[in-house]
């Protein structure tokens, strides 16, 4: 009996590149879809609002690249573009109070003084909570990308999510704080040029958990 002849397109280097295609091309959108928050140097303090717009680019991203890891035969860029109109409203409430208790935290680690045992220990507690919060807005942007639940059910399941399935919840707190710690070691700029990687391996980490989240809350259709 003869081998069956590969396909064209299924070999490992042939998929390899198509990931690395569309982490490119995801970062580049995602590069565009912020640019106000790269623009804060210019533009001041009023540039800051820009990062209102960073929870539906999020969105967008987890859904393009969800579809990517499933092996979807579309476009990464046609992806995120429907993910970014159809989900701008939604992601956007869900995004804001995260961002606002972020703002929270970054401001008080600024404006802790003091370098003795107790401002130590008040600077580990307030990065703890807030690689805690970010993990939150994470599942949060990928239940948004994925499923129609409401808004107050998004708040909950990204709660809930934190406990339901503790390896993803460490990983994606894992991931972020290696980002933020690098970033801090060197220099901010380099988050337009390692947004697009690392959000494809917060996605990439949360595929159990919207599995989970699946499975347990919402029902097979006829």
């Amino acid at each position: 009996m003869s081998a069956t002849k590969a396909e064209f397109g299924s070999g490992v280097l042939f998929k390899a590149a198509g990931v690395v295609y569309g982490v490119m091309v995801c970062s580049g959108l995602l590069l565009l879809t912020n640019v106000l928050v790269l623009a804060t140097p210019l533009l001041g303090p009023l540039a800051l609002a820009g990062f209102a717009l960073t929870g539906p680019s999020v969105v967008a991203a987890c859904y393009a690249f969800n579809r990517l890891l499933a092996g979807e035969d579309s476009s990464v860029f046609s992806d995120f573009l429907r993910s970014y109109r159809r989900d701008f409203g939604q992601s956007l409430l869900v995004w804001l109070p995260y961002l606002a208790l972020l703002t929270v935290i970054a401001g008080n680690l600024i404006s802790l003084p003091g370098s003795n045992l107790e401002a130590v220990a008040a600077r580990v507690g307030l990065v703890g909570l807030g690689i805690m919060v970010g993990t939150a807005a994470v599942h949060a942007m990928a239940l948004v990308s994925r499923f129609g639940f409401r808004t107050t059910d998004i708040y909950r399941l990204s709660i809930y999510s934190m406990a339901a399935n503790k390896r993803v919840s460490l990983g994606n707190a894992g991931i972020l704080f290696v980002w933020c710690f690098v970033l801090l070691a060197t220099t901010a700029w380099l988050v337009p040029f390692t947004a697009g990687p690392v959000s494809y391996l917060l996605c990439l980490n949360s595929k159990p958990l919207l599995k989970l989240v699946e499975t347990k809350f919402t029902e097979a259709a006829d």
